[in-house]
């Protein structure tokens, strides 16, 4: 399965980057298009927000996707962590395979992976 993904500071990319995802797709601006199945990785904006451009991609986009990651930072955002993670459950209906902090760990990584094989 696809991924497609966005990453502001890198965390998501490294992420990815381990995965090894054949063609991931980045969301650079929200305009972007698919036509396949995906799983979603993203960051968490602000106080627990779907960034914009991802809140854009899905608009467009949100039937193809089968699940989401979502990062976020718990050192530095602890009440609002992931909090993008709950808002793209309920606004999109895309359950989540994973919350993850910094650049993820081993269980969502395998989570992801598991995933990706179906």
């Amino acid at each position: 399965m696809k991924i497609v993904y966005a990453s502001r500071t890198g965390n998501v990319e490294r992420a990815v980057i381990r995965l090894m995802a054949k063609d991931p797709l980045c969301i650079e601006d929200g305009t972007e298009t698919i036509d396949e199945d995906y799983i979603l990785m993203t960051y968490t904006d602000g106080r627990g927000q779907i960034p914009r451009i991802v809140d854009a991609f899905l608009e467009a986009n949100h039937d193809k996707c089968k699940a989401a990651a979502v990062f976020g930072n718990m050192a530095r955002h602890a009440e609002t962590f992931c909090g993008a993670a709950d808002k793209i459950e309920e606004k999109y209906n895309i359950p989540i395979l994973a919350r993850m902090d910094t650049d993820g760990d081993a269980d969502g990584e395998l989570a992801i992976r598991a995933m990706m094989r179906k």
